[in-house]
């Protein structure tokens, strides 16, 4: 076990760094230091003719010795950790802690196999190499998801920071290259396009048909690279949901000069997760998700020790503070950003249990850090998203006239339920949850039969215009057809100044 970080590798790219987490750094500082000396994580190790030479030896260390890691024994961590680079040195000699369970043989041949068919191809770059070892690290994980926080939460010192982020390093680095995938050409086809085709048969292929459809009309929308990747994260997200089967196929296939679609469908995750950030940290502090999940962790006894579920409790109140006087979505994940920056620098034995928290329908704190730290960094913008966002003319039918009707409760439903209903059947299941309290709000507003129609549209109006400030979520929502009124949830809303 003490063997773990004990490694005399000689490599001069690194530097021995004690904690991630130093005074006068932060997130995006460190974020840029681990992009730059990355190289280091793949030196050290054989040439492809001597690994050859000796993987019969990997098998050793689980036929024979005691596989602790120490000297003792033919299986010890120094019969074939010598051929393997530094970042597969860590993963080799934490294989310790599996020995006796199935994933044993099983992890020591994914290492096996990411050495020979990633680490030694020469017509890899490097930070290709680091992305193709991130997601096939990935892969293994979801199947194997018991050591997902042993492997993750490794801190590699001659690095200055943990696997897991490896994960922001990679999406920074296909960030660089992905809009060259998804680049439209003469025959509204993309590289993204050729490989899902090319990858795909059977009813697989019919599926990937649509998607690549809904794609092209994305693509075509006129919408800014960041603002494209946050809708298509949405469609590649449905589908996945919808064809859950065929999930590992799809994020397996190859993009050719690129890498996976799963690394691809990582870059759109983060920028769904930046534009999104009002999911995390948005609301009253008593419903903010942020606060909630902090909250549930210092209130949990199976977590660290009384004092240390006391500093998180300090944490969770230093930010109810804050928030309770500050509501701008923008100022409150800054402000969560510098203070668990300074938090951690004190208290980095909670890194592993703060990152891992889960935010239902966004992701888990590392995932909400790096999307800020990753938005900072990459320049991210939202500003101008371009697209066509005017309000359509009036449709045949939709008259102000008779707006109000579209509340008229009857049969324990309005037309605009009834419209927002069907139009829902198109929806992916985040964007059914995002509205879901607020149908309800139309509903109890509008089967207020006490109230008159005017009162009870005026109320509507106040939900449907004020219920988010994120543009993508309005559109799809003042896109909906009123479907016996004849026009859009927007030409609806519209008409406001005209209902007395």
């Amino acid at each position: 076990m003490q063997k773990l970080l004990l490694f005399v590798l000689g490599v001069a790219a690194c530097g021995m760094v004690s904690s991630q987490f130093t005074s006068g750094s932060s997130f995006c500082a460190d974020e840029k230091n681990l992009e730059k000396n990355y190289a280091c994580l793949l030196e050290g190790g054989s040439s492809s003719e001597e690994s050859q030479e000796s993987t019969t030896a990997s098998g050793d260390l689980e036929e024979s010795g005691s596989g602790s890691g120490s000297e003792e024994g033919s299986g010890s961590s120094e019969d074939v950790s010598y051929k393997y680079c530094l970042l597969l040195k860590y993963f080799y000699n934490i294989a310790v802690e599996f020995k006796g369970e199935a994933v044993y043989s099983l992890w020591l041949q994914w290492i096996e196999e990411v050495n020979d068919n990633i680490v030694l191809d020469v017509s890899l770059t490097s930070e290709e190499k680091i992305c193709a070892i991130w997601s096939s690290l990935e892969a293994f994980i979801t199947v194997h998801v018991e050591i997902e926080e042993i492997v993750y939460y490794i801190y590699i010192s001659e690095w200055g920071g943990y696997v897991r982020n490896l994960e922001a390093v990679s999406v920074s680095f296909d960030s660089s290259v992905s809009e060259a995938i998804i680049t439209l050409d003469a025959s509204e086809d993309c590289e993204l396009f050729d490989a899902l085709r090319n990858q795909t048969s059977g009813e697989l292929a019919t599926y990937v048909e649509t998607l690549i459809e809904e794609i092209t009309v994305i693509l075509e929308g006129g919408w800014s690279y960041s603002y494209e990747l946050v809708l298509i994260y949405e469609k590649i997200e449905s589908f996945l949901t919808t064809y859950s089967q065929y999930s590992a196929q799809f994020l397996a296939i190859e993009i050719e000069g690129y890498g996976s679609v799963s690394s691809f469908y990582e870059v759109t995750a983060f920028y769904w997760r930046a534009y999104n950030f009002d999911i995390a940290v948005g609301g009253s502090t008593s419903d903010c998700a942020l606060i909630q999940v902090l909250t549930q962790a210092y209130q949990n006894e199976s977590i660290g020790s009384t004092s240390e579920r006391a500093q998180i409790k300090e944490l969770v109140e230093t930010l109810t503070t804050y928030y309770e006087s500050n509501t701008e979505v923008s100022v409150r994940i800054e402000y969560f950003y510098t203070q668990l920056y300074q938090f951690l620098i004190i208290q980095e034995w909670s890194v592993e249990i703060i990152y891992s928290l889960e935010i239902s329908g966004y992701g888990d704190l590392y995932e909400l850090i790096y999307a800020y730290v990753l938005e900072v960094n990459l320049g991210i913008s939202f500003e101008n998203i371009g697209g066509s966002t005017t309000v359509e003319s009036s449709s045949a039918g939709a008259s102000c006239s008779d707006v109000t009707e579209i509340n008229d409760f009857s049969a324990n439903t309005t037309d605009l339920l009834t419209s927002i209903t069907e139009a829902q059947e198109s929806w992916n299941s985040t964007e059914i949850q995002r509205f879901a309290a607020y149908k309800e709000r139309i509903y109890v507003v509008s089967s207020n039969t006490s109230a008159t129609l005017v009162e009870r549209y005026q109320s509507v109006y106040q939900v449907l215009t004020t219920w988010t400030t994120n543009e993508f979520y309005l559109n799809l929502v003042d896109s909906i057809q009123i479907l016996t009124w004849g026009g859009s949830v927007s030409q609806a809303c519209a008409c406001h100044d005209q209902v007395e």
